[in-house]
This record gives C-alpha cells, sequence and structure tokens, in this order.
C-alpha cells in the first residue's frame, strides 16, 4: 500500500492533535518531507474548545513559537486533525429523506442533541459498503480559530483534513490503519459495514478495549499479532501520514475537507460536486422587460446624483486625503526588509511596556508582530501609536549577551542559527526568572540596528522568554 511521494507545490504540512501542533516541510531537493518544528499547546485543545478567547490564544501563540523556527508566510498548507478532537458518527441512508444531506442534518441532531449548532459537519460514503455514510464533525470554534490563525500568519489553507481520512484511504475491508504509542494502539477502518475507530491498551496486567464508533463488534486482537509484520495492521507515524497525503493530493485522491462546504462530499467513493443550474434564455425580444429595466436605471442614476450632492462635502470624498494614503502605502512598500522588521521590532516593544506597566496582576502574556494577549484576552493595538528611532549602531550577540548578563546574571539563552534577506542570522532565545529587568533588557537591544525583538512571552509556570533576531555583519 505504501505510495510513492509527491513532488508538490504544498510547501507546508500541520498535524494538530490535542496537545501539540507539528509543521513538515520538503527538503531541499524535493524528495521527501522531513520535521520541521513541533511545539506543545500551553493548553491541551480539548479544555478550552468552548472557550473561545482561550482556543484562540493557544493556537496564535503555537504558531507565534514555530515561527522563530520556520518561516509561514505566503505558503500554502494542509492540516491534518487528529480525530480525537472530532466526533464521529455512521449512518446507514434511508429512502424516507429526500436527500442525504437531509438525513444527515436530521440523524446529527438526534444524536448531539444542542451541541449540534456548534459542529461543523462533513461525510462520505466510499465504494463499498453502499448506502453508509462517515460523518466526522469538528467544533466550529477550532475550524474558525485554525482558520483564522493561520490566514493572520500568512497561509492559505487548502486542505484541513481528519487524520482518520488520510489512513484509511485506499485500505482494504479487513485492514486497520494502526497508531502505535507504547503499548497504547488506535485503529481505523473501512469495514464491510463502514467506518470504525477503536482504542486497545496492553499496558498493565489486563488489556482494554474501547469502540468509539463503528457497526461491527470488536476485532479480538493480541498484542503478538500487533509486534510481528501483518498485513492486517499498516502502521503510521506522523512523518508517513503527511508522506500519503503529500501523494494523494498530487493524485487528486478524494478526501475529507473542513476548508470545504458542510455537506455530504463524497459519494460513492468520488467526490460529490454541485451542479449549478442557468435558467435558458427566452429568444423572443421582450419589450415590456426593456422598458422596465430603462425606467428603472433612469430611477438609479437620479437617486445616485442625489446621494453623491448630498455627501460631497466630506472628508471621505477629499481627492487630496485619498493621493496622502496612496503615498503612506507607496512608502511603506519601499521599505527594506530589514526596516520592516525593525519597525515590528519597535510595535512588539511597545505592546511589551503596555503590558508591563498595566495595573492589573499580570499572570501572562505573549506579545509579537501579529499577537497581543494579556491574561489571555486580546488586547487591541495602534500599530501607527508610535514611533521608530534608527540608530547607527551594530554589534555581534556574543557582545549582546555580555551587556545583558551585565543586566541580569542569572538568565539563561539558546542560540540558533538562520537567515535574514539572504544574510547569515542567529535567532535568540532568552529565559528570566523574573520580568524586572526586561525592560532594561530590550532598551539595551533597540540601541543596536541589527537586531530586532521578535517576540516576549510570560507565564507564571513558564517563567519569561524573549525572541531576538540577529543579523550578523
Amino acid at each position: 500500500m505504501d505510495p510513492e511521494v509527491g513532488i508538490i507545490s504544498w510547501l507546508l504540512y500541520f498535524l494538530i492533535d490535542n496537545t501539540s501542533l507539528s509543521v513538515y516541510n520538503h527538503s531541499k531537493n524535493k524528495q521527501s518531507l522531513a520535521l520541521a518544528d513541533k511545539v506543545k499547546f500551553h493548553i491541551p485543545l480539548l479544555k478550552v474548545l468552548n472557550n473561545s478567547k482561550k482556543l484562540n490564544s493557544v493556537i496564535a501563540r503555537s504558531l507565534d513559537e514555530l515561527s522563530e523556527k520556520v518561516s509561514l508566510t505566503n505558503h500554502r498548507t494542509s492540516i491534518v486533525i487528529d480525530d480525537s478532537l472530532l466526533s464521529h458518527s455512521v449512518v446507514m441512508k434511508s429512502k424516507k429523506y429526500k436527500t442525504i444531506d437531509e438525513q444527515l442534518k436530521k440523524e446529527a441532531s438526534l444524536k448531539w442533541g444542542k451541541i449540534v449548532d456548534n459542529l461543523y459537519f462533513i461525510s462520505e460514503e466510499k465504494k463499498f459498503p453502499k448506502n453508509v455514510y462517515h460523518s466526522i464533525a469538528i467544533h466550529h470554534f477550532l475550524r474558525e480559530k485554525i482558520k483564522l490563525n493561520f490566514n493572520n500568519f500568512g497561509m492559505n489553507i487548502n486542505y484541513l483534513i481528519p487524520l482518520s481520512s488520510v489512513v484509511t484511504t485506499g485500505l482494504k475491508s479487513t485492514q486497520f490503519a494502526t497508531i502505535k504509542n507504547g503499548k497504547k494502539f488506535t485503529f481505523f477502518g473501512d469495514t464491510k459495514k463502514g467506518f470504525m475507530f477503536f482504542k486497545a491498551n496492553f499496558s498493565g496486567t489486563k488489556k482494554s478495549f474501547e469502540k468509539i464508533i463503528g457497526l461491527l463488534d470488536l476485532p479480538k486482537i493480541q498484542l503478538r499479532e500487533l509486534e510481528k509484520s501483518n498485513l492486517k495492521f499498516i502502521f503510521f507515524n506522523r512523518l508517513k501520514i503527511v508522506e500519503y497525503l503529500d501523494n494523494f493530493i498530487l493524485k487528486d485522491v478524494p478526501l475529507l475537507n473542513f476548508a470545504d462546504t458542510n455537506r455530504a462530499q463524497i459519494i460513492g467513493g468520488e467526490i460529490h460536486s454541485i451542479k449549478k443550474t442557468f435558467n435558458v434564455s427566452n429568444n423572443n425580444f421582450d419589450y415590456q422587460n426593456l422598458i422596465r429595466n430603462f425606467s428603472s436605471g433612469i430611477i438609479s442614476i437620479l437617486f445616485l446624483t442625489l446621494i453623491i450632492s448630498f455627501f460631497s462635502e466630506y472628508k471621505f470624498l477629499d481627492t487630496e486625503q485619498e493621493i496622502g494614503v496612496e503615498k503612506v502605502k507607496e512608502v511603506e512598500k519601499n521599505l527594506t526588509p530589514r526596516e520592516v522588521a525593525l519597525r515590528a521590532s519597535y510595535g512588539v516593544v511597545n505592546k511589551l511596556k503596555i503590558a508591563m506597566n498595566s495595573d492589573s496582576q499580570l499572570n501572562s502574556f505573549v506579545v509579537s508582530d501579529n499577537v497581543f494577549n494579556v491574561n489571555e484576552q486580546k488586547i487591541e493595538f495602534d500599530n501607527n501609536s508610535f514611533t521608530v528611532t534608527k540608530s547607527n549602531t551594530s554589534a555581534s550577540y556574543g557582545e549582546l549577551l555580555i551587556k545583558l548578563f551585565e543586566i541580569d546574571s542569572n538568565l539563561k539563552f539558546k542560540v540558533f542559527n538562520s537567515k535574514f534577506d539572504n544574510k547569515n542570522a542567529i535567532n535568540l532565545v532568552l529565559r528570566f526568572e523574573k520580568s524586572d529587568s526586561i525592560l532594561d533588557i530590550v532598551n539595551e537591544i533597540e540601541s543596536f540596528n541589527n537586531m530586532f525583538v521578535k517576540k516576549v512571552s510570560f507565564s507564571k509556570e513558564e517563567s519569561l522568554h524573549l525572541y531576538v533576531t540577529i543579523i550578523e555583519s
């Protein structure tokens, strides 16, 4: 069943589970995929699934951390979402409903009750068995916050796919896609009676099984079957999942996609496209319709003239102001990458000063170019509320560290080699046990023209972290 890995333009692949976010990209020779980075969510997603603000903060913070090592902007992305974050149902098609979408909606209301309004459903019918539909739901908040934050970081989501849709594609009815975690196993299958999803735990003295969904009884499985090479169980790790997805997208294999409409997306194993209907035009000339359209046009023009004359004195019709705005945009376009980074750095520092000078108790904050959250709450910030002061002085990261240790002798740091505008650069991550000296630290960094504050994060559990990029001379 192993497919060849495809070479396609989807530069970034993400895996989202309850506790972590991983990103994969193609190697330099474009022949293989590799893990680029992985971060842990500071709160498991299932704990904040019904809290829109906290969920948004968790996802934004994780993407911000990834962006320190991986370039995310201007990439098309495909995201695999773990089924532990999703809800499943299996529906037998009934003749009493006019369409399968009508039935799926009714069945969902009966099964999920009041929470159905919080869920976004997609469904599929494989080639076999016929008339058995597998429906998967994602929480509206989770879907929208993923889309919002990925878009905020300059990424275009083309696929948001359930993990089960990837690993079951191409399976025989007697096979199970298997994911191993120690002696705990997760199984997915497309059986002769439709989709099946269950878990097994062989740790401890007794084995246990948990069926999540499926019309068949749980199969009898022994640990020794799983430890030996067996065509019944197709094992997947994270890398293999994205390699399969890469290949499936290249070959246009039908896959369920939360980025698409909420309906039965796959019927009979094929993508179900909605056919658009058009009214056939009448060849006979309709004089009455022409007169009506002409009269409506005259009335619309008179009304528009009245509106324009009424508002003509207002500033939003001031062409000089419009020209000024265009000039500002033109200046922004002419900024060098270093100037853009410098301006973003000043914005981060100003957000930091606002957070540090807050009168309320400070439990946590995350500030970056795209994010400003204090105590899990999003704070509005005007990016034009500060001025950038250019410096003519540069320094190496070694010189910077000497100065920083003079301010705080207990700081810890990590160094990562990087690139900035085709020049060698260093990403420096600084950790502080106390936040007392942080403003002195960023003021020192701002005195150099080759250093930029990318992000500052703080929580009582994780201390304070400062992320700095330094362009080497």
